[in-house]
């Protein structure tokens, strides 16, 4: 049942991780729907350490906590904790970003969708959603330097 994604970036591991960590906000497709906010939606931040949050702003100021950072080691390994407004269970995102010639390979699990029946029905647009997201990451990460 995990999703499994991998994309190769024209640039370091360091920008790689920079870039979807401290940059999140510039390429994450708030305005495409990727929001658990709606048209509130403002900002999306992901604070790249042990324990920090992955969390949305809203234009109201509230904030949503989407999940925690559980694993933080850079450049190599980012993995989160995931969980929609509406689900009793938490899902767990893991990203590995691995040297690949003068490049980086990002590959992306998000696993946990057995918990329950809400979690597993949902997996499916989940799966699609994550090739949006990637290709707007690669798209901004290959344009910074």
């Amino acid at each position: 049942m995990t999703i499994r994604k991998s994309i190769k970036v024209a640039r370091a591991p360091e920008v790689a991780f920079e870039v979807f960590t401290a940059k999140i906000g510039a390429w994450w497709p708030l305005k495409e729907g990727f929001t658990f906010g709606g048209e509130r939606a403002q900002d999306v931040f992901m604070e790249s350490r042990e324990g920090g949050r992955f969390y949305e702003r809203y234009s109201d100021g509230t904030e949503f906590e989407v999940g925690r950072v559980t694993a933080c080691e850079p450049p190599r390994l980012l993995i989160f904790t995931w969980r929609a407004p509406d689900w009793e269970a938490q899902t767990e995102v893991e990203i590995r970003f691995i040297p690949d010639g003068n490049g980086t390979r990002l590959e992306l699990e998000h696993r946990g969708w057995e918990l329950n029946a809400k979690v597993s029905g949902q997996r499916g647009g989940y799966d699609g959603g994550w090739d949006t997201v990637l290709a707007r990451y690669a798209s901004s990460v290959d344009t910074n330097s």
